[in-house]
């Protein structure tokens, strides 16, 4: 069976920051929501059986939720779809090293565990793939995975002359070798 996704080459370092950037936004945003929303079920129901709520309590009730949604949000993402919304909106995917395939549910539990080592190592474990040539985080090392740039079409293999970081957000579409030479001033022209 021959595996296209094994053959991906790593994105660049620019890349993956920025979706990480996304990504966090988004556990942050779901942590002001859902986080806000279990203190105040917390809460009502120290009201409603009469029982005074405990700060202690509430700073545990908050920590839970917040490490239970960083888990959740990077297994259930990349365990369901291969990547999260940053590295979708970037069009990265998390492969498995060894099948080159999109990881499974448990490698993905696993690998969201690994990234708050890669979190714990002072952020060590992030700055890693800046000094290996395959681009490995801390967390890909001991998952046994890596983050592959997918190609989003056959449109988009043309050779791209400006912003190829940006093209691929912001879906621009810039002009190949041969169209920029046709378009070029002859001197008479207004």
């Amino acid at each position: 069976m021959e595996n296209r996704d094994y053959d991906l080459p790593p994105p660049p370092y620019q890349t993956r920051v920025l979706a990480f950037g996304v990504d966090m936004l988004t556990i942050v945003g779901l942590q002001l929501t859902l986080g806000a929303l279990s203190l105040l079920i917390y809460r009502l129901s120290c009201h409603y059986l009469a029982v005074s709520s405990s700060e202690s309590m509430t700073e545990l009730l908050s920590e839970f939720s917040g490490g239970f949604l960083f888990v959740s949000y990077f297994t259930f993402s990349t365990g369901l779809f291969g990547n999260t919304l940053g590295k979708h909106l970037l069009n990265l995917q998390v492969i498995d090293e060894i099948q080159g395939q999109p990881i499974k549910m448990k490698k993905a539990y696993w690998r969201s565990l690994a990234y708050l080592m890669s979190s714990w190592t002072y952020m060590i474990g992030f700055i890693i793939p800046w000094f290996r040539t395959d681009r490995k985080a801390l967390h890909d090392l001991l998952c046994g995975t890596r983050v592959v740039q997918r190609v989003p079409s056959a449109a988009s293999t043309e050779q791209q002359l400006e912003l190829p970081f940006l093209a691929t957000v912001l879906q621009i579409r810039t002009p190949t070798t041969q169209e920029v030479r046709g378009l070029a001033r002859t001197g008479t022209d207004p």
